[in-house]
């Protein structure tokens, strides 16, 4: 026993020894021979869990970690590690229980604080979040990530000047940050500083060569810079053996600009099919998840079709917008918040997916507490500034995908508009290509894309028979083509004053937007004949012509 016992000291300290240098192999096989002398040594096994995370082992991760915590239930690195590992594959539950447990063993424990905040900023729970990146700061002042991490959450909650000084703090204490550098540089394109946006786009990228995001977003701002040269150096980026997938992707997606420059749209179309499928592998897990859930799980909850009549609904006057992405929603919003009645707009704040979505993941029954649900969702509009007496409970909520809550919204507010923005399924596919929607995690494939849309047309087409009287639609290119006329009539419907101003929204200085669309809201609206499309139509023929709604434009 004892002289086991030796040897499994002296196996460790070479395992450790291994492991600090990067000999990860090594120290992986030294670890378990330690744990074939003692398969209760604690170090090892903790060690073993621990170096299982850097090579994104994360079962075998869970495995061991789990075990160092049967032989020590006291061990707050062990939760932590535990939670950075739910963390990584984004079961955003698990990784804050076991977090707040390392924070409850060890409350000043730094990485715990700030892996807690980057869970609740995933939950979208900002202001719990923002209270972790503060103590995170507290307990160490210098740390940059935090306050990268800080910044991102007052960017959430529409703090822009607090977030860009955030950004600011953090290139102070980490001179080349490039992805605060990189966040910095969505602030101001998102605010229409486009000047300071490129300026910071350019230092990401100089700080982070391989950063083909930041350089695709500098291509948004200022397409003259997508010359031979930079072709050259894109397809030397592309040709390194370290390169990520996510910039991989932004690769092809920089490659497809090239060859639509040259109308070579057979080319552009490859390219961007490519770049989407490096993308999705980037987080296949995550990404893998949410198309079950957005394309299984949600449209079979026949539940969602028949809610049960509530006792007493609510008087709150929401408007709600809804439709597929690039469908022209994000303008609609600012033009019917921008008469001469001024009220909160929401965006895209997903505050009914967000509430309904955790109980249909739980498998939880819709109908058995209704008055609960209500009061979540209203209790949710509440905290976050948009349901308001001083607006006379008026707000926006633009997030698209409510259409899949039409019952909900019609049971918990009688008194609400529902507006689905629609526009030309070609244009809208091809803008979902060719603006990378990240997180939509459907949006990254052709059949996913098209499986979606077909969803979303069954379900209007369902809702719109039962209540006829409850949906506006609105044909996008129609508004473009008659904005005087067709914003008028959207007025009229959601009980408002017109007014010039609406279609002056592009004048305010005090909205921005968080989508894709952001530049869109800084110009005034224009005609589109859709003739920029039609190159696309046979490209897109084979996943579309089991469509009628393809098949029909």
């Amino acid at each position: 026993m004892e002289k086991n016992n030796k040897e499994a000291s002296q196996t460790l300290s070479m395992a450790y020894e291994n492991h600090k240098k990067g000999n990860l192999k090594l120290a992986e096989s030294l670890y378990k021979k330690v744990l074939k002398l003692n398969s209760k040594n604690f170090e090892a096994t903790f060690l073993l869990g621990s170096l299982s995370i850097q090579k994104k082992n994360y079962d075998q991760a869970i495995r061991f970690l789990n075990k160092s915590i049967e032989i020590n239930p006291r061990h707050a690195n062990s939760y932590q590690n535990l939670g950075f590992v739910w963390l990584a594959m984004n079961d955003y539950e698990k990784a804050t229980q076991f977090l707040n447990k390392a924070i409850e063993i060890e409350p000043n424990h730094v990485d715990a604080n700030f892996n807690l905040g980057n869970a609740y900023k995933q939950y979208r729970f900002f202001k719990k979040a923002q209270a972790q990146y503060e103590k995170t700061i507290k307990l160490q002042p210098n740390n940059p990530s935090a306050y990268n991490n800080l910044a991102n959450t007052h960017k959430a909650q529409g703090n822009f000047s607090e977030a860009i000084n955030c950004y600011l703090k953090a290139i102070k204490l980490q001179p080349n940050h490039a992805r605060a550098y990189h966040n910095l540089g969505n602030t101001y394109n998102q605010l229409g500083d486009y000047s300071r946006a490129i300026t910071a786009f350019k230092k990401s990228f100089e700080m982070q060569p391989s950063n083909l995001e930041s350089l695709y977003n500098i291509s948004d701002l200022e397409e003259r810079i997508l010359n031979p040269e930079i072709k050259i150096k894109i397809k030397e980026i592309m040709k390194m053996g370290t390169l990520s997938k996510k910039d991989k992707a932004y690769g092809n997606f920089l490659y497809a600009k090239y060859e639509l420059m040259n109308e070579n749209f057979e080319k552009e179309f490859n390219y961007l099919i490519d770049g989407h499928k490096d993308y999705f592998s980037s987080k296949a897990n995550y990404f893998e998840q949410g198309v079950i859930y957005w394309l299984k799980n949600l449209p079979n909850k026949k539940e969602l079709d028949h809610m049960k009549e509530l006792k007493n609904s609510s008087n709150i006057r929401p408007i709600f917008i809804v439709g597929v992405p690039r469908c022209g929603s994000t303008v609609i919003e600012k033009v019917i918040a921008s008469g001469t009645k001024r009220f909160p707009i929401g965006e895209e704040c997903s505050v009914i997916s967000n509430i309904v979505g955790e109980k249909v993941l739980a498998n939880n029954l819709l109908n058995t507490d209704t008055e609960n649900l209500k009061n979540q969702i209203i209790k949710k509009y509440e905290s976050l500034s948009l349901s308001k007496k001083e607006s006379n409970y008026i707000f926006t909520d633009k997030t698209l995908d409510n259409f899949f809550f039409i019952d909900i919204i019609n049971k918990i507010f009688p008194s609400a508009k529902i507006i689905n923005c629609k526009r030309s399924p070609i244009a809208s596919i091809m803008s979902i290509l060719k603006n990378n929607l990240g997180d939509v995690s459907w949006a990254h494939s052709l059949e996913h894309i098209f499986k979606y849309f077909d969803i979303y047309y069954n379900k209007i087409s369902f809702f719109k028979k039962k209540y006829p009287d409850f949906i506006y639609d609105l044909e996008f290119e129609n508004f473009q083509n008659n904005p005087e006329i067709e914003s008028k009539k959207l007025m009229e419907f959601c009980n408002l004053p017109w007014s010039k101003s609406c279609l002056e929204y592009y004048k305010r200085k005090d909205i921005v937007s968080y989508t894709a669309s952001h530049r869109q809201i800084r110009q005034a609206i224009y005609k589109d004949s859709g003739e920029r499309h039609k190159p696309y139509i046979p490209l897109l023929n084979k996943y579309g012509k089991k469509y009628n709604w393809f098949l029909n434009t």
